[in-house]
């Protein structure tokens, strides 16, 4: 039956369901008004036009200008302390001193936002608090340190001892069956190192516990003589330079090898890749993370990408020649003499490159350094006294000097608090503004 909607009872009826229906529809919230409450579900537009409406875009208006600027306020704070406080430290204060003795005659490698000493007597571990976590003692004549995550590989080479350690202390030592060359350990304890034999050289790969994984035989004259060599973060993946000779002219050569499922199925040496080098000499070849290695050549430094097999990445050429070099996970760090005649207070110039090849910055460095190093996202110069912090988007977080010469200064986790390596012991420091002095 058709309904009479000119009947006043019937078009009261339907405005009741109708309203009724949109209630159970959305759980809208009742006004207590119940005429709005009816605009509000059939005449948004014409609620709109009303001076609530505006009244109530207005208000909405308002607070969204309200947080917008509350917001805008958040960042120049931010920004003025950053400039003002964060990048204008120049002075220190002495937190503790640290069980590090006979700085002069050890050598250093960041660990666990701390440090690990190692000489010829044995390794130490320094927590960031500056305490001796561990202390164990061996006999080496030239010790060599790698680090990956946290195990540690440390080699006397020439000799044939290896000690492998984590956090805890020492995990185990393995004698070697010739002359260690060269060590680089992977996160997982395993290790590769490059043995010189009588008539051949090895790249010999062992577990933590020193059970070898594999080994490859070199010659001079075929192969070549293994220069340089580096594991994968996960210790799947080997990269190493050659030196081969050909007639009498030296020629050098990259390999990269995979130990995992993807070596397995490609050929019995687990050889992926290799790149002939006819102007560069490589010394040094590093995993920058578990798929980036970087090649660090006379003239330039190649950066490759092997996920699985290797493939040139990109190239960063050396037209200067070069003071230092430095890098970590996410950037290239190059020193070189600064050509601007305007900045004659400023010897050197440090550019920063990233794992595309991409400069990102470059920085006048105005003392003459003795060492450089990036850890995390700062780049840390030292020299005599003196000490320079840059943070790699180029500002300046540390000016000052020491009261003795700074071996090294190494980040602890905070943000102001380092440990400070000198010639006879070392200190953990905290970074503070001169205004404030040392307490």
């Amino acid at each position: 039956m058709r309904k009479d909607t000119n009947n006043p009872d019937n078009r009261e009826q339907e405005k009741i369901s109708r309203r009724q229906l949109f209630s159970v529809k959305t759980g809208g919230k009742k006004t207590g008004n119940s005429e709005r409450y009816e605009q509000d579900a059939y005449d948004d537009d014409a609620y709109e036009g009303t001076d609530s409406g505006k009244e109530r875009t207005g208000s909405i208006l308002k607070r969204g200008l309200g947080i917008i600027g509350v917001l805008l306020l958040f960042a120049a704070v931010v920004i003025v302390f950053n400039v003002l406080f964060v990048s204008r430290y120049n002075s220190y204060e002495v937190i503790e001193n640290t069980g590090v003795q006979n700085a002069a005659v050890s050598d250093y490698v960041p660990y666990q936002n701390s440090l690990l000493k190692y000489s010829k007597d044995g390794a130490v571990y320094v927590d960031e608090k500056g305490e001796v976590v561990w202390n164990e003692t061996f006999a080496m004549k030239m010790p060599q340190a790698d680090v990956s995550g946290e195990y540690i590989a440390i080699a006397d080479l020439s000799g044939n001892d290896v000690y492998i350690f984590n956090k805890e202390g020492k995990v185990a030592n393995t004698t070697m069956p010739y002359q260690i060359c060269d060590i680089a350990v992977a996160s997982q304890g395993e290790f590769a190192v490059i043995l010189k034999a009588d008539k051949a050289n090895y790249i010999n790969i062992y577990d933590k516990n020193g059970e070898q994984i594999s080994e490859r035989q070199t010659t001079i004259d075929k192969s070549g003589y293994p220069m340089d060599i580096d594991l994968s973060e996960d210790g799947e993946k080997l990269f190493s330079a050659y030196l081969s000779i050909d007639g009498v002219e030296a020629k050098y050569s990259l390999s990269a090898y995979n130990f995992g499922v993807a070596g397995q199925n490609e050929n019995a040496d687990r050889l992926m890749g290799g790149y002939q080098l006819d102007d560069t000499v490589v010394s040094k070849v590093e995993f920058l993370d578990n798929n980036t290695i970087c090649a660090f050549g006379d003239n330039q430094i190649i950066i490759y990408a092997m996920k699985q097999k290797p493939s040139k990445k990109a190239e960063i050429p050396l037209e200067k020649e070069v003071k230092s070099v430095a890098f970590n996970a996410d950037y290239i760090g190059v020193v070189v003499p600064n050509d601007d005649e305007k900045r004659e207070d400023s010897p050197y110039k440090l550019e920063l490159y990233n794992t595309n090849g991409r400069k990102v910055m470059g920085k006048d460095i105005d003392f003459d350094y003795d060492n450089i190093q990036i850890i995390g996202n700062e780049i840390i110069l030292t020299g005599g006294t003196e000490c320079r912090i840059y943070t790699t988007d180029g500002k300046q977080k540390f000016s000052g000097s020491f009261q003795k010469n700074v071996m090294d200064l190494i980040p602890t986790g905070y943000s102001r608090r380092y440990i400070v390596l000198y010639d006879s012991g070392s200190e953990v420091v905290r970074l503070t503004h001169e205004s404030q002095g040392k307490q």
